[in-house]
C-alpha cells in the first residue's frame, strides 16, 4: 500500500542547476542570489522594498520590532487572531511586545474584525491579521479600525503567497506583509521569510535589525544593535528556481481543492471552506465530524493528515488570555478542523483514493 504523506515539496533539474551555480561561484552566504530573489518578489508583488530573512517568524519579528522602534515604544501590545500557528504570537514576544488574542470567524478562520476594538488599549501599536492558508482576512474593516486608532497593519501572509483580494496581493494591502518559504508552502527554500513594504523608514530599520545594525556589510560602524537574521545564497538558489513554478503551483492547488470538494460534495460530515475569487488554497482544510476516529482510520490506510493548530489560548504561554468560552469559534475549529494531503507530491489518483476512504469511513 502506498504511503500518502500530508504535504511535501518537490524539486527538479532547475533547482539542482541553480544550487550548482551558487556552489561553483564559491559565494554561499548572502549575496547576489539573495538580491535576485528579493527583486523577483519586489517585481511580482509590486512593492517598493523586499527583505529576505531566515524564516517567516523572523520576518514578523523584524516587522513588529521596526514598528515599535519607529513609534519609540518598549511596552506595547499587538492584536493577533487566536487561531494561527504559534509563531504569529511568538514574533510579538521576541520583539518585546505582548500579543493580545481575538477570536476568529468560523466561515474562513480569519480574525473577527467586529471584535477588534474591544481588545485595543493605549498600548496597542498594531493589528496582525493572518490570511489563513490563502484566505483573506477582512482587510477593509481592519484598515478602517487601524486608521481610527492610529495602528499599523502587519499582514501574516505566511501561507498566502499568490492570493489576491480585490485584485491586490495579500501582504501588500497593509503597512507590511510577511511570507514564508518553509517546506510546505507554495514555493520553498526549506526555510525563509519575505518582508514586503513601501515605507522607507521601516525598510531601513528592518534592514539594519536583520544585519547587526547595518544596512550592508560595507558599513563598518553599526548604527543600532541589531541581529544576525541574514539569508544564504544556497537557500536563495532553491527559491529562485521554485519561483518559476509559482503560477503552475497556484493552478495545481486550485485544481486539488476543486477535486476534493467535488468528490466529497455528498458527504455531509465534511465541510470545506469557500475559496473566493483570487484566493489560492495553500492546504486543504475542512470541518470534519469524528476527527480523531477519521484520523486513525486514514492512518491505518497509510494516509497521513494533520489536525489544525491548537488555539493560541490553549498553549501554556498564552493561557492567561482566556478560556474556551472566551474564544468559542477558535476552540471549535481547534477541535474539528482537519488538513488533508495536498501539494506538488500528491496526484489526482492519491486524492481519489483519499476521498474513497473518507466515504468508506463515514458509511461505517
Amino acid at each position: 500500500m502506498e504511503t500518502i504523506r500530508w504535504n511535501e515539496p518537490r524539486f527538479g533539474k532547475e533547482e539542482l542547476e541553480e544550487v550548482r551555480k551558487v556552489i561553483e561561484s564559491n559565494y554561499v552566504n548572502e549575496g547576489p542570489k539573495t538580491k535576485e530573489l528579493e527583486e523577483l518578489f519586489q517585481n511580482y508583488l509590486g512593492v517598493k522594498h523586499v527583505v529576505i530573512t531566515t524564516n517567516a517568524t523572523a520576518a514578523l519579528f523584524l516587522a513588529v520590532k521596526a514598528e515599535a522602534e519607529k513609534r519609540k515604544v518598549s511596552d506595547f501590545e499587538v492584536i493577533v487572531p487566536d487561531m494561527t500557528m504559534l509563531a504569529t504570537a511568538s514574533a510579538v514576544n521576541w520583539a518585546g511586545g505582548k500579543p493580545i488574542m481575538v477570536d476568529i470567524k468560523n466561515d474562513d478562520l480569519t480574525i473577527d474584525a467586529s471584535k477588534l476594538e474591544e481588545k485595543i488599549s493605549n498600548k496597542t501599536i498594531a493589528i496582525l491579521p493572518v490570511h489563513v492558508l490563502g484566505r483573506a482576512a477582512d482587510m477593509e474593516k481592519i484598515l478602517e479600525i487601524a486608521k481610527k486608532h492610529n495602528l499599523a497593519v502587519i499582514e501574516d501572509s505566511a501561507g498566502a503567497l499568490g492570493s489576491k483580494l480585490n485584485g491586490k496581493f495579500l501582504g501588500t494591502i497593509g503597512d507590511i506583509g510577511c511570507f514564508s518559504l518553509q517546506s510546505n508552502k507554495i514555493i520553498t527554500s526549506g526555510q525563509g521569510g519575505v518582508i514586503a513594504l513601501n515605507d522607507d523608514k521601516l525598510y531601513e530599520l528592518i534592514r539594519r535589525y536583520r544585519d547587526f545594525g547595518r544596512m550592508n556589510n560595507k558599513e563598518l560602524l553599526h548604527e543600532i544593535a541589531g541581529y544576525n537574521l541574514k539569508f544564504s545564497d544556497l537557500a536563495a538558489a532553491l527559491a529562485v528556481a521554485q519561483f518559476k513554478r509559482l503560477d503552475e503551483r497556484k493552478k495545481l492547488l486550485l485544481e486539488q481543492y476543486k477535486l476534493y470538494k467535488e468528490s466529497l460534495s455528498d458527504v455531509k460530515q465534511i465541510k470545506f471552506f469557500q475559496i473566493k475569487e483570487g484566493e489560492i488554497p495553500l492546504w486543504i482544510d475542512a470541518f470534519v465530524e469524528k476527527r480523531k476516529e477519521l484520523l486513525a482510520f486514514l492512518s491505518a490506510n497509510q494516509i497521513f493528515c494533520r489536525e489544525c493548530w491548537p488555539s493560541l489560548h490553549r498553549n501554556p504561554p498564552y493561557k492567561s488570555q482566556g478560556l474556551d468560552k472566551d474564544f468559542p469559534n477558535s476552540s471549535l475549529a481547534s477541535d474539528n478542523v482537519l488538513w488533508l494531503p495536498n501539494g506538488p507530491a500528491i496526484s489526482n489518483e492519491n486524492i481519489n483514493f483519499i476521498c474513497s476512504k473518507i466515504k468508506e469511513f463515514y458509511r461505517q
